[in-house]
C-alpha cells in the first residue's frame, strides 16, 4: 500500500514515468547495439521498438483498448502496461546481406544517448529537489 508521502513524493512527482523513460531508451540502445553486433550476420533482421508508442502504453496516454487485471495470474491484453514492448523487425531486401544499415543505427544510438543523458538529468533534479525539501536546504 502506498503512503500519502510515498504518492506526493515520488508518484505525483513524475518519477515512475521518468523510470519507464529510461527503461525504454536503455531496451531501445540495446536492441541497436545488437543490431551494430550483428552487421555482418547472414539474413539478420534489424529490431527496434517504436518508442513514442510503448512511452504512451506505458502511462496510459493511448487511445487504444487495455484489458483490465483482476488476478495477477490473468494475460494481459490489448494496450496494458504489463505486455512487453513490441519489437518490429525490418524485412531483408533480396540480393542484401541483411536489414541492418550501420550509419542509420550508430545515428539512433547516438540519439538514444541524448535521450537517456536528459531522462536522467530530469530523475537527477526530482531527487534533488526531493533532498532539498527534506533537508530544508
Amino acid at each position: 500500500m502506498v503512503s500519502k508521502l510515498q504518492n506526493f513524493l515520488f508518484i505525483k512527482s513524475g518519477v515512475p514515468k521518468l523510470e519507464n523513460y529510461l527503461n525504454l531508451t536503455s531496451l531501445r540502445h540495446k536492441l541497436k547495439a545488437g543490431n551494430v553486433a550483428n552487421v555482418g550476420t547472414p539474413g539478420y533482421k534489424s529490431r527496434d521498438i517504436s518508442f513514442e508508442e510503448e512511452f504512451k502504453k506505458l502511462n496510459g496516454n493511448t487511445q487504444r483498448l487495455k484489458g483490465e487485471l483482476t488476478d495477477p495470474a490473468h494475460i494481459a491484453l490489448g494496450q496494458h502496461k504489463s505486455r512487453p514492448p513490441k519489437v518490429v523487425e525490418t524485412a531483408v531486401v533480396k540480393g542484401e546481406l541483411n536489414s541492418v544499415d550501420i550509419d542509420v543505427e550508430i545515428s539512433d544510438m547516438a540519439q538514444n544517448e541524448l535521450l537517456f543523458t536528459i531522462g536522467a538529468r530530469l530523475l537527477q533534479s526530482k531527487f534533488d529537489g526531493i533532498r532539498k525539501a527534506i533537508t530544508s536546504r
